[in-house]
């Protein structure tokens, strides 16, 4: 995949893609007070977004001359094509679960705490969100590595708000500590940009277009390349949640609601993925060592601080949390060894982003039912929530790669086709995780009983909310179960 391989380049359909969100975005900021119209804007947005993305799939390649300013700003590639189809569908997904879970949170948190909650107006709660959908198109659509920037940065403004939803000293807290972290990353990426204007300041078109630094990339200059490789890795490295700049990323997971954890963990560090991505097809020949060496060392990092953390940690949601350090480390990793090895970085990620939203929606049930993060205070859970029970094994067994999960091929494929060093490595990481994961969730599901009873109004309310982590467990289980057939008829008519 090429940064030039357009999969379509249609201006108007790419300008809808983007502002549409955003103007209903303010349409719901405006309808403060009517509730079914806020929520109907939501869903409306989402599935405008994902009809837009449907009609520039279906619309084919177009490289026709018209688009050709307008291209060298926005346009989507074989790998914005296929972020922006996975993070429309989920962001639809979110919306319908948000229009179900909203309402019944705020009966339950009055409930508990009839003169106390403090809980975030709904119409700001669906304005920041759609603002994000469109930042976030916006970062897959760059054809420019400055509007790159303003965009990775623009996501930080609008989804910070979205983590302050509970109201409270802990969710302010976490709140401050993305935006100082991630604004310090992505000043970082700014200086590793202006680094790689540096480095093309020979050629003869000295823009940030990605298709004509691209077309002279051998011609770059090594030595601020590599200046600029690395600034841009600590940048975008911590809005991925890379470690070992990943700290924001424990806490804003455990106070954020579970609707912004799954967008957050499912969607945003898919983006970050895709910016590292394009300055890494940027990279001379001579230098991509250097820079899979470093994509190494940052992916190996993660996985060890992730098993670390998740060893006896006792907040599911952090555990989760962690869980996503893992997996971007995983990531780093295939795109470090190089060979080919970046599809498969991407259908990890896609994996992940299916199984991650299922299991941070159902945190959030788990959540609203118990009303504690607390493992040990949650447990006995398989008698009080069974249906949101049993997609929390299910979801565990998915996000460790247990077969038919779509990351059971792919762990395979980095653990037995890498260096025997790495892939023993990574399968020592991979098992520690596995542990720690197991041993917290089965603590929930089937431990000493907790503060919840099954006749508990929030129990009750949280046991509505399966659909839709059901149904993306279920998209993640026929994709690997398609995955794996197709991996045994390759091996067996190879060997026949």
């Amino acid at each position: 995949m090429t940064q030039g391989s357009f999969l379509f380049a249609d201006f108007p359909i790419i300008a809808a893609l983007i502002l549409l969100p955003v103007l209903a975005a303010v349409m719901a900021f405006c309808a403060q007070g009517r509730h079914r119209l806020v929520r109907f804007t939501l869903l409306l947005g989402a599935v405008t977004h994902t009809l837009l993305t449907g009609m520039l799939f279906f619309a084919g390649k177009d490289q026709d001359p018209i688009y050709k300013v307008t291209s060298q700003w926005v346009a989507f590639d074989d790998v914005g094509g296929i972020f922006l189809a996975l993070t429309s569908l989920l962001f639809l997904a979110v919306a319908v679960h948000t229009v179900f879970w909203l309402p019944l949170e705020e009966k339950v948190a009055y409930r508990h705490e009839p003169s106390g909650v403090i809980l975030m107006r709904d119409h700001t709660f669906a304005a920041c969100l759609l603002a994000f959908l469109s930042m976030m198109t916006l970062v897959l659509a760059s054809r420019n590595f400055g509007l790159l920037w303003v965009a990775v940065e623009a996501t930080t403004l609008v989804s910070a708000p979205l983590i302050c939803f509970h109201k409270g000293a802990h969710s302010l807290e976490a709140m401050w500590k993305y935006l100082l972290i991630c604004s310090v990353g992505i000043a970082l990426a700014l200086f590793g940009t202006f680094l790689l204007a540096l480095a093309a300041q020979n050629l003869p078109s000295s823009s940030l277009g990605m298709d004509s630094l691209a077309f002279h990339m051998e011609r770059l200059h090594p030595g601020w390349f590599k200046a600029a490789f690395i600034f841009i890795l600590a940048g975008y490295g911590t809005k991925m949640g890379l470690a070992p700049f990943h700290t924001w990323l424990p806490d804003a997971h455990s106070e954020a609601p579970g609707t912004v954890s799954a967008l957050l963990s499912g969607s945003l560090l898919n983006c970050s993925f895709v910016g590292i991505y394009r300055f890494l097809n940027l990279s001379p020949s001579m230098l991509r060592p250097f820079c899979g060496g470093l994509l190494l060392s940052l992916g190996l990092c993660s996985l060890a601080i992730a098993a670390f953390f998740i060893i006896r940690q006792t907040d599911y949601k952090r555990m989760l949390a962690y869980s996503s350090v893992e997996h971007m480390g995983i990531a780093a990793i295939f795109l470090g060894l190089g060979l080919g090895s970046e599809p498969l970085a991407m259908l990890h990620l896609c994996g992940h982003s299916f199984i991650k939203m299922a299991l941070f929606l159902t945190a959030g049930n788990i959540l609203m039912a118990c009303g504690t993060r607390s493992i040990a205070e949650a447990g006995g859970m398989l008698g009080t929530v069974p249906r949101n029970t049993v997609l929390w094994l299910v979801g565990l067994m998915m996000i460790s790669g247990v077969p038919p999960s779509p990351l059971f091929v792919t762990e395979y494929l980095l653990v037995s086709s890498g260096p025997l060093w790495l892939g023993a490595t990574v399968l020592i990481l991979l098992f520690a995780v596995f542990c720690g994961m197991a041993s917290g969730f089965l603590k929930m599901a089937m431990g000493k009983g907790g503060v919840l009873k099954e006749t508990d109004f929030s129990a009750r309310q949280a046991e509505r909310l399966w659909f839709i982590p059901f149904l993306l467990l279920l998209a993640a289980l026929l994709a690997g179960s398609y995955l794996l057939f197709s991996y045994e008829l390759m091996n067996f008519w190879m060997k026949s």
